[in-house]
């Protein structure tokens, strides 16, 4: 008897990972990988964009060229920002508090490394990182209706060295000839 209930967390633990690994398998159709690819990259360019258009002022520690580590912040104006038509009429809808950072840094091999970030109300909406202005790294952590007047209704997350999330289904990218 003793045998039997030390079996069940060992059974629960094999059928828990069995389930884990059965949903964990990569979709390996180029077509549709790099369609999802391009379309996270497209989201994430739009979201950048309006971040900028929609802010008045920068801040920026960069008061020359001689700079290594540029660092510009900036906070969405909100009466830049279109509203949605479904807010209700009685109490006025408190407007997104939408901030970004953008560092930049120069090493003294040669490369630029950059980081950007847009948080809504504290949460993390995006983050990139780019070397020689090449992806490395992107994140959309949040699955969101519309941010900054945009419909975007995708989240994910791309890594240069060949694999996406998007959505919830993982795509290994085709790798290029060599």
């Amino acid at each position: 008897m003793r045998s039997a209930l030390s079996c069940r967390p060992v059974l629960f633990l094999v059928l828990l990972f069995s389930a884990i690994s059965s949903r964990a398998q990569f979709l390996t159709d180029p077509a549709r990988a790099l369609a999802a690819r391009d379309t996270l990259l497209r989201e994430a360019q739009l979201l950048q964009q309006r971040a900028g258009q929609t802010t008045r002022v920068f801040v920026t520690n960069a008061r020359g060229h001689s700079r290594r580590r540029v660092v510009v912040v900036g906070t969405v104006d909100p009466k830049l920002v279109p509203t949605s038509s479904t807010a209700a009429a009685t109490s006025p809808p408190r407007p997104p508090l939408i901030t970004w950072k953008h560092v930049t840094r120069y090493r003294r091999y040669g490369q630029v490394q950059e980081r950007f970030r847009i948080w809504l109300n504290g949460n993390n909406l995006l983050s990139e990182r780019r070397l020689n202005g090449a992806v490395l790294w992107l994140s959309i952590p949040v699955q969101y209706s519309s941010a900054m007047g945009l419909p975007m209704r995708h989240r994910g997350l791309y890594l240069k060295t060949g694999y996406l999330l998007y959505d919830n289904d993982m795509y290994l990218l085709p790798q290029p000839a060599r």
